[in-house]
């Protein structure tokens, strides 16, 4: 053995694997070995259970692991939630050799991959090396994690010198570290210095990301191409040529590298979600729709359900419903509210249940429940959990909505900043859902100022029936705009009752009642209460 079990002893280990007799097996050796604390599980699901409730020294997991996420899925969704001890070991067992990722180690990727059959010596040596080499390199990541690159790559050099054996891994990690930092000249001259040795497919690649950051399209998209013909490296070079695509602009391009890379991995929810949100940039947004609910109804109550198609189908109906005539919005607004409240509890985890509520609150508040929306509201400004660019950008849809343009302003520059950092990582798409995003608030804002300017100016001409509809659109886009939601009391008041405007009028009368407002502004409600036919006053 190469360490003494007297070590392993106080080391907690987390053992993923389906079948019950390898499992029973497995467990043997890790006993051998001198592992004490032990929990061994079925699958993915009861595995991810364990790692919220602890932290892990060492988790040994198959990789086939029957319907539900594999070895290497798990362990994405283990970093995904920060479930992983900063220092653990993650091994991936598998009955059949794995392909391994060619970039990203930087971010993290299992550090060793065991062929079944093993013995206990084959096992105790695996993951020996891996700790060993983890603990060699740790600085290297902490530094990077804190974006001190220069001491990184100081801590780099001092490994090659200490540890010959690990100079390749190193140097790997080096040139991703240079990448990160974006000195690209640095990473791409690293990168050539390794090809000239052996040609390494990590080190090709290195070399069409370090030209793609450098501005070299065409180099980098010759260098790409020839890579997706090699099965060893073509998931990542599809992903890259989705990158090189976006930053062009050319969004059909990009979506038809996403739609490669979901025929080599169908479950992969980030190019899911790159494959809607394409979708929606190209102004199809019937077709996203679409899309939303075919993943939602496929994936629902599996191991690959994930809360975003329940989300960006209940945004789909939201933007709908503002700009439905009375005959639809009810419709799509029910819609709305039932595909939030069909959220599995599964995905309601800390981070899912804010998203869920943010959206919430804006459903509440067209009903007129402004005490409820704000009470959610209360809940997510109290929540210590970071939000992905998307619920950022329904935050702001929100504040728009609350007439709280400084708010709505502030977090919109911040999902900018954040969408630049995840540009900077090679992750484009978020930069073009910001713009986008930012383009159709400015248009709504106009359009909306609009609509305010034609109610008013309709109502005072007296021509109630127009003015209704510019003021409804205003009232569905702001609800929380008082002198809008006054002019259409007042309109209503000019209109005989009718029973389809009966939950508009009911809405705005609750929200103007739950607002702190003025003195002038509260006697011009009670005027106009008055004033309503007796059918909104149930």
């Amino acid at each position: 053995m190469i360490l003494q079990s007297r070590f392993y002893k106080t080391k907690k280990l987390l053992l993923v694997e389906d079948c019950e007799p390898v499992r029973a097996s497995v467990k043997g050796m890790l006993q051998q070995i001198g592992f004490e604390q032990i929990t061994a599980v079925a699958d993915a699901g009861a595995a991810l259970i364990q790692a919220q409730k602890q932290s892990f020294d060492f988790i040994l997991a198959d990789f086939q692991l029957g319907e539900g996420k594999d070895g290497s899925q798990f362990f994405t969704e283990l970093k995904l939630q920060g479930w992983l001890k900063p220092g653990a070991c993650y091994a991936i067992m598998s009955a059949e050799p794995v392909r391994q990722p060619v970039h990203g180690v930087l971010a993290g990727q299992p550090d060793c991959y065991l062929l079944k059959p093993f013995s206990y010596l084959e096992l105790e040596k695996k993951l020996a090396k891996a700790f060993q080499t983890s603990v060699a390199l740790r600085k290297i990541y902490q530094s990077a994690a804190a974006s001190d690159y220069a001491a990184a790559l100081a801590h780099a050099d001092e490994v090659v010198k200490q540890y010959p054996a690990l100079t390749l891994q190193t140097l790997r990690l080096k040139a991703e570290v240079m990448l990160a930092a974006g000195d690209s000249p640095a990473a791409l001259t690293l990168y050539q210095y390794v090809c000239q040795q052996r040609d390494f497919s990590w080190a090709r690649l290195g070399q069409a990301i370090a030209l793609l950051q450098l501005a070299r399209f065409d180099e980098a998209f010759t260098q790409l191409q020839a890579l997706v013909k090699h099965e060893d490296v073509r998931p990542e070079a599809l992903a890259y040529l989705v990158e090189l695509a976006l930053v062009q602009g050319e969004l059909a391009e990009a979506k038809d590298w996403v739609l490669e890379l979901l025929r080599y991995n169908a479950t992969d929810n980030v190019y899911q979600q790159y494959y809607g949100n394409l979708l929606h940039l190209m102004a199809d947004d019937a077709a996203a729709t679409a899309y939303w609910q075919k993943l939602l109804q496929q994936y629902r109550f599996s191991a690959f359900d994930h809360i975003e198609p329940y989300l960006a189908l209940s945004r789909s109906h939201l933007r709908s419903a503002q700009t439905a005539d009375l005959a639809g919005y009810k419709q799509l607004l029910k819609q709305f509210l039932d595909t939030l409240h069909s959220v599995p509890l599964k995905l309601l985890n800390a981070q899912g249940g804010i998203q869920q509520k943010i959206l919430l609150a804006h459903g509440y508040l067209l009903q007129g429940d402004g005490a409820k929306s704000e009470a959610l509201l209360a809940e997510v400004a109290a929540a210590d959990t970071s939000l992905p660019i998307n619920s950022m950008l329904d935050l702001v849809w929100y504040y728009f909505a609350c007439h709280d343009t400084k708010a709505a302003s502030e977090l919109l520059q911040q999902a900018t900043a954040a969408a630049d950092a995840l540009s900077q990582r090679g992750e484009g798409m978020a930069c073009l859902v910001v713009k986008h995003f930012a383009k159709m608030l400015n248009s709504s804002s106009q359009q909306l100022r609009q609509w305010q300017q034609q109610g008013e100016q309709q109502l005072q001409a007296n021509k109630p029936k127009a003015a209704l509809q510019a003021l409804r659109s205003a009232f569905l886009l702001c609800p929380a705009h008082i002198e809008t939601t006054l002019n259409l009391v007042q309109t209503l008041s000019k209109l005989p009752g009718h029973k389809a405007l009966k939950p508009l009028a009911s809405a705005a009368l609750q929200l103007l009642n739950s607002k702190a407002l003025s003195g002038k502004e509260r006697d011009r409600l009670t005027s106009l209460t008055d004033a309503l036919p007796e059918l909104y006053l149930d």
